[in-house]
């Protein structure tokens, strides 16, 4: 009776056994390639229940999700056709002080390094192409790692700082993403960037410093050039003034002459024919404006001949 029962215990325990390792549960977050001897057998599987091969096929499981990349920031040289166009545009306009009324701004920074900070979001498509050429995710994020790097020196070396900063940037994330998926197809990597962010683009420390004294010294200049501009302006308008305030001085001496001879000869005439009416009156007139002034301070002191014709009209 022992012996029987162990011998049932033992039919069911390799029955349980063989069961076990015929059968395999796929999530719906992964895939799954079924190996014989280290060799898949097969296409991949999807979620479900499976059957495999007990003891002689083992499986090897792949993560279906978007999987994230974060590489390091990295220096990448930027683009210098903005400098180029810039320099050709100003050598067309130097009459016109476009750029000099802009002033120095961030639009001059072109041609240096700066830092890039980017991550990408992939996922396995071909689980076969990716187990062949990357086996793990560790080896896949190093190899991506290198692609995207590479492909953003690319990208970024034919943009401008300008272009970066503004709303192309998410033209230039396209580009990137697309240059990346092309190498992967290339090798064959049986991945696929679905996105690619650049998070931060800044100037070095080294650049920064350089650019803000660039800016002062350059505002300095611009400065210094408007005082400059200014006080020719001062001078010109001063000496303008003191030109119209000449004229308008000569001009108002020679016209209040002119009036004033006209008055003179006007009172000599009116004098005249006053003299011409009665002279002895006119005469009287005269003697009294002479009293009037000659009197007028009570100090002074006349001393004259009794027969001076200074007072001959008190003599009658």
């Amino acid at each position: 009776m022992n012996t029987k029962a162990l011998a049932f215990f033992i039919v069911i325990a390799a029955t349980l056994l063989i069961g076990s390792q015929s059968f395999f549960i796929v999530d719906e977050r992964e895939q799954a390639i079924v190996l014989q001897l280290g060799q898949p057998k097969g296409e991949p599987r999807g979620p479900g229940i499976h059957f495999k091969t007990p003891f002689v096929q083992n499986i090897r499981y792949f993560d279906r999700r978007v999987l994230s990349i974060d590489p390091r920031p990295e220096q990448v040289v930027i683009s210098s056709a903005y400098v180029e166009k810039n320099k050709d545009k100003a050598t067309d306009e130097d009459n016109k002080d476009i750029d000099t009324e802009k002033g120095p701004s961030i639009d001059s920074v072109s041609g240096e390094p700066i830092i890039v900070d980017t991550f990408a979001r992939y996922k396995i498509v071909n689980p076969l192409q990716f187990m062949k050429t990357l086996r793990t995710v560790a080896n896949a994020n190093s190899r991506i790692e290198s692609i995207l790097n590479d492909s953003t020196r690319a990208v970024l070396g034919e943009t401008t700082l300008v272009e970066l900063l503004s709303n192309a940037r998410t033209s230039v994330m396209r580009d990137i993403r697309t240059r990346v998926n092309d190498k992967i197809q290339t090798d064959a990597l049986g991945i696929e960037i679905v996105d690619v962010r650049i998070v931060r683009a800044d100037l070095t420390n080294e650049l920064r410093q350089s650019t803000v004294k660039q800016m002062i010294s350059e505002l300095n200049e611009r400065a210094t050039e408007r005082r400059s501009k200014g006080n020719e302006r001062a001078l010109e308008i001063r000496s303008t003034a003191e030109k119209e305030r000449t004229i308008t001085l000569a001009e108002a001496g020679r016209d209040s002459q002119i009036i004033r001879g006209e008055g003179d000869k006007t009172a000599i005439k009116v004098y005249a024919d006053a003299f011409n009416v009665d002279k002895e009156f006119y005469s009287f007139l005269r003697s009294m404006e002479a009293y009037k002034k000659t009197m007028a301070n009570p100090e002074t002191r006349l001393i004259l001949s009794p027969d001076s014709d200074f007072f001959k009209h008190f003599n009658n």
